[in-house]
């Protein structure tokens, strides 16, 4: 069924993408400081932004009134489960559009905005069915109904990432714990440790910049990383590295002159911590 309020977006030849999504929508924070009463008007013109080949994310993009007094607004995203029961996720906003984050694939959902302000809430816009896309099978083997197997944990960690979010952690078949800290559900930075309890290291990669880290998120691809430094340009530290996928882990000193990269943020396709 073809729905006019969905737009689709092709995919570049990279893993699925929050942040460079976004870059689609221009910033402009909504301020409203001389409200006297909650905003009179829904939001108009509601897209749900879904990029093809990315189940587990949308961006949905609205209008606000000019008259209006929001100065933030509350994206409902319903889950319909195969069971009848539902479940709901609110992301607020001060933008006209969010991204609704850790979507499972081929799974109905109804999204609606509500403008709010410090006076209260107004009236919500008509909620919009959509049914996300199946998993991509050359990105990760999709289990459904499969618990996620990521634990949130605020685990000591060595510095250098762009990410602040939250953490999260599991086990590998390598004998060591993988460390997770977001950005956003699609980037994040990838740590390893010998124990839950130590310090979660950069890993250092020896012929390229991490792509094949992203086995530790148990992904198919070789993902997108940044910033791709010169190896004198990272300060030496200690971390596990190795060159290739399958290969076991070594521990020993990093970037500097041992020519042994290490990056800021992976972006695998695997979203993290996933609703499965």
């Amino acid at each position: 069924m073809i729905c006019p309020y969905v737009k689709y977006m092709t995919k570049p030849d990279m893993p699925c993408s929050i942040t460079e999504s976004l870059k689609h929508f221009p910033q402009e924070n909504i301020t409203n400081n001389k409200a006297t009463a909650p905003p009179r008007y829904a939001p108009s013109n509601l897209t749900l932004v879904t990029v093809e080949g990315c189940p587990t994310f949308l961006i949905v993009d609205w209008e606000n009134n000019e008259n209006d007094t929001a100065s933030e607004y509350e994206v409902v995203s319903t889950m319909q489960g195969s069971d009848n029961k539902t479940e709901e996720l609110i992301t607020i906003t001060n933008q006209t559009h969010a991204a609704v984050e850790n979507l499972k694939p081929n799974t109905s959902y109804t999204f609606s905005v509500t403008p709010t302000n410090i006076h209260g809430r107004g009236p919500s816009s008509e909620p919009l069915p959509f049914v996300t896309e199946s998993a991509d099978p050359s990105v990760s083997e999709y289990i459904p109904g499969k618990d996620a197997i990521w634990t949130q944990y605020s685990f000591k960690f060595d510095s250098y990432s762009e990410c602040q979010g939250k953490r999260f952690v599991k086990r590998t078949r390598y004998r060591k714990f993988v460390g997770i800290i977001l950005c956003n559900s699609l980037r994040y930075k990838i740590y390893l440790s010998n124990s839950l309890s130590g310090i979660f290291y950069n890993i250092g990669d020896l012929s390229g910049h991490g792509e094949d880290h992203c086995q530790f998120v148990d992904s198919f691809l070789d993902g997108r990383t940044g910033e791709h430094l010169l190896p004198e340009q990272l300060p030496i530290r200690q971390g596990f590295y190795r060159s290739v996928r399958q290969e076991p882990v070594m521990f020993g000193t990093i970037g500097g002159r041992t020519h042994i990269n290490y990056v800021h943020w992976y972006e695998c396709g695997i979203a993290i911590p996933g609703q499965w």
